[in-house]
């Protein structure tokens, strides 16, 4: 009996293969390499800064930038009555066997609220470092979104894009 081709799983390995390295520009963490993640968390709480995302940084030579677009909404009795969209770029610098830099720059933000609706913010910062100088280090991105005191449970859509110089990269997840 002959073996049956399966081409779904050939046509989704070829997809994935150009969107990774076509499209996408390459690797994780490869040299001169972009990389891009989408990313949704809900069940934010009223203005409590909440890891959304991790950042690793192997103990090498870096040079990265990390560009995060957002859109985050009211929850709960509020849900949707108000959506900012927010825009800001990291810096992040490393020698090894020494501890990561990063550096934020260039927020932008629109807000589009119904009529009565609650007002929402967002800032979105790095945490400290975890790891030490001699080793990986991490650090989080965290979001913090302000409903005018409602009940939270608010939602925040991260599209991120990180731009590696180096080898052995920095990623995200």
């Amino acid at each position: 009996m002959a073996a049956k081709l399966n081409l779904t799983s050939g046509i989704v390995w070829v997809a994935n293969w150009i969107n990774q390295r076509l499209l996408l520009g390459g690797d994780v963490g490869a040299a001169t390499t972009t990389y891009k993640l989408v990313k949704k968390v809900t069940g934010i709480a009223d203005n409590s800064a909440t890891d959304v995302l991790t950042v690793t940084v192997p103990n090498a030579n870096h040079a990265a930038v990390l560009v995060v677009w957002s859109v985050s909404s009211t929850g709960s009795t509020d849900a949707f009555e108000s959506s900012r969209v927010y825009v800001k770029y990291f810096v992040i610098a490393r020698t090894t066997g020494a501890d990561t830099v990063t550096a934020n720059v260039g927020t932008i933000q629109a807000i589009a609220t119904v009529a009565g609706g609650a007002t929402l913010t967002t800032n979105i910062a790095a945490s400290a470092l975890t790891g030490a100088s001699s080793a990986t280090q991490t650090f989080t991105l965290q979001a913090t979104l302000d409903d005018s005191g409602n009940l939270g449970s608010n939602q925040i859509v991260l599209a991120v894009e990180l731009i590696n110089a180096e080898a052995s990269g920095i990623t995200i997840s």
